[in-house]
């Protein structure tokens, strides 16, 4: 049900009403406003804000403005004069029939509008084709008178051409011109001699020699160039390398050994990430294969499946939280294989050596960084486990309770409380869980010096 909003704030001019809505811890952006001549609303759940006008008002020329802690509304008045109130007396019957026509004038409005937006968006389309026709047709008109008077321009040039040749043939056909017999002819050939020695003194160039150019020349000729040098591309290939630490011939025996002994040893338990075929290179396929190991005994390949699933993937959960069940089984098996009375000596040579391996490199971590993996395995698997639902409620109790299993064993009993009631919460009738909780709570009793 709305909160109606009575504490809004309104003022006129002789244009303009002005009204005022406090927004009570609503995001602006989650507003919904809407007006029309004599009707205005807005609606920020769980509040609502209406008004039924006194007189109408000019929709089109009025504004409005959310912010973040406030409504503004400024309502253009259609006369021109001060209301006596702001809104009409109206009663609740009356307020619906008037609201219900105020929404059939908007539908019609909107289709109206709609209606004219169509009508002109197929009128600019006609009048765009319209244009672009007249555009192309000034293009090829344009373009065509281009061309023809690039015709007559080169028609006249050829014209031309045509002219000054047969011009110049005219001029080169000799001409036959008869000597009168008063001239003599050695008179007449004495102007053809002078012309023609004129012209050879204006062809002839004084030529000056220089020793420096003369010098600079004959160094060029003697100098020899340099070949051109031989290029070429050296390949250069690196080592491959196991060790992160440079190589040493001192160390070259017992870093073979090491490798070969973690080879038989990844042979061991029976999972090897370096032998897998292309199709299981698959999460879910190691998810399914570390349960395989899980439900036959063998931890340690368990955990190498869902180790080498997590490097394919880490968004899922289920990787996570069995390997951390898997870390708890490993913890409980080390300490059964500590026991006196266990018969080892059916073992072959290799096993026992591969064995020995993993239980090195297993045991080398204290108690605290193994149990400190469970719980970082659990918090991993419980931030996937998100949106959180009712499919996925189980399992996250789970990873809550095995978390909280990890804590008390770190000596967190008083965080290991509170994550086992969460965990309680989840699954409020399993018995096992209220037993846990209530094991821990009296172990926190005897040593309330416990974090």
């Amino acid at each position: 049900m709305s909160i109606f909003v009575k504490d809004y704030t309104w003022n006129q001019t002789e244009k303009w009403i002005h009204i005022r809505v406090p927004l009570r811890a609503v995001s602006h952006d989650k507003v919904d406003l809407f007006t029309s001549d004599s009707y205005v609303k807005a609606h920020f759940s769980p509040f609502l804000f209406e008004v039924f006008l006194l007189h109408d008002v000019n929709i089109d020329e009025s504004k409005c403005l959310i912010k973040d802690d406030l409504i503004v509304l400024d309502l253009a008045k259609r006369d021109e004069f001060e209301w006596e109130k702001l809104e009409k007396d109206l009663a609740k019957s009356e307020k619906l029939r008037h609201k219900e026509a105020v929404l059939e004038k908007c539908q019609e409005r909107a289709k109206q509008e709609f209606e004219d937006k169509r009508i002109k968006k197929s009128q600019l389309e006609r009048f765009a084709v319209q244009k672009a026709i007249e555009i192309d047709t000034k293009q090829h008109n344009l373009i065509d008178s281009r061309r023809d008077a690039e015709r007559q321009k080169a028609m006249h040039g050829l014209e031309d051409w045509r002219l000054k040749t047969t011009v110049l043939k005219e001029e080169s056909t000799p001409k036959i011109i008869e000597i009168p017999d008063h001239l003599d002819r050695s008179e007449i050939e004495k102007p053809k001699e002078k012309v023609a020695l004129q012209k050879s003194k204006s062809q002839i160039k004084t030529l000056v020699k220089s020793e420096y150019v003369q010098k600079k020349k004959e160094e060029q000729k003697k100098r020899v160039l340099p070949k051109q040098r031989t290029f070429g591309q050296l390949e250069i290939v690196h080592t491959p390398r196991s060790f992160p630490t440079p190589s040493r011939e001192s160390q070259v025996a017992e870093e073979e050994t090491w490798l070969k002994n973690i080879t038989q040893a990844r042979r061991a338990i029976g999972f090897v990430s370096e032998e897998l075929r292309p199709e299981e290179q698959d999460p879910q396929w190691c998810k399914d294969k570390g349960d395989e190991f899980f439900r036959a005994g063998n931890f340690l390949g368990a955990i190498s499946a869902y180790t080498h699933g997590i490097s394919l993937s880490d968004k899922l959960p289920a990787l996570y939280a069995n390997r951390s069940a898997t870390h708890f089984a490993l913890g409980n098996f080390h300490k059964c294989l500590n026991e006196p009375g266990i018969d080892r000596s059916s073992t072959s040579d290799d096993d026992r050596i591969a064995e020995d391996v993993v239980d090195r490199l297993y045991l080398t971590s204290s108690p605290v960084s193994r149990l400190s993996v469970v719980v970082t395995d659990c918090s991993s698997a419980l931030d996937l486990m998100k949106p959180v639902c009712e499919g996925n409620r189980h399992s996250r109790a789970a990873c809550i309770a095995r978390r909280a299993a990890g804590l008390a064993r770190l000596g967190y009993l008083n965080k290991a409380i509170d994550e086992m009631k969460a965990a309680s919460k989840l699954l409020p009738d399993d018995e096992k869980i209220k037993k846990d909780i209530y094991d821990m709570e009296k172990a926190w009793e005897q040593n309330p010096d416990s974090d």
